[in-house]
């Protein structure tokens, strides 16, 4: 849900749009379940004190408001984001917390950042990714971590199956139909694929969504 877009990916312009009542529409539309989930997966991806994390896709800023305060002010947390209004939305509620920096940035387009940062987040955003993109970003995202790094994903769960996969693709096909071709991802595979070891995920809300947990390992 997070604007993971492209320039000319169609739902561009929707996430320019709502980025002002971005966090009330959804934690409305969820009856408080998003930001619970958010909480979940920041928990997860457990910031420590002077630690430097990447919010890939920070959309509105408030996950990684979260982070900055458990890193404290000799960490570091850098959120990026390809719409123009999310990072000033983001900028104007957060932008005097001095451990944490915004940045509009389309992480399609190559962004060298390597061995920086102990650990990256992605919420909602890896689906909205262009399906020829996803990997790219994931590989970048491990060149960008320091070793014994991780990364953690929240997002749709792509491999869901049985009545609830039914449940989901329905939801897809009336808010999400440009990322349908989420459901062919395969994150395990392709995470492995780029270098991270010991993954992990956690199903959530009857396997609906789920949060990825991958390490990068020693040389």
């Amino acid at each position: 849900m997070h604007s993971a877009l492209c320039q000319e990916h169609p739902r561009t312009d929707f996430f320019e749009n709502i980025a002002p009542c971005y966090d009330v529409l959804i934690d409305f539309l969820t009856l408080g379940l998003y930001a619970k989930f958010l909480r979940k997966a920041v928990e997860i991806l457990s910031p420590k004190k002077r630690e430097k994390i990447l919010d890939l896709c920070s959309g509105s800023g408030r996950a990684a408001s979260w982070i900055a305060q458990a890193v404290g002010k000799e960490g570091e947390v850098v959120g990026m984001d390809i719409a123009k209004s999310m990072v000033e939305v983001a900028k104007k509620r957060y932008g005097r917390t001095q451990n944490l920096i915004f940045q509009q940035k389309d992480v399609t387009e190559p962004w060298e950042c390597q061995d920086r940062f102990h650990g990256i987040f992605i919420s909602f955003a890896l689906h909205e990714l262009p399906e020829t993109e996803r990997r790219e970003v994931l590989r970048r995202c491990y060149l960008a971590l320091k070793e014994e790094g991780r990364i953690v994903i929240a997002d749709f769960n792509p491999q869901i199956s049985g009545r609830m996969k039914i449940v989901l693709i329905t939801f897809f096909k009336l808010f999400e139909r440009e990322n349908l071709n989420f459901f062919s991802f395969d994150p395990y595979t392709i995470l492995n694929g780029v270098g991270f070891k010991k993954i992990e995920t956690f199903p959530i809300l009857y396997g609906v969504l789920h949060i990825t947990l991958a390490y990068r390992p020693q040389s």
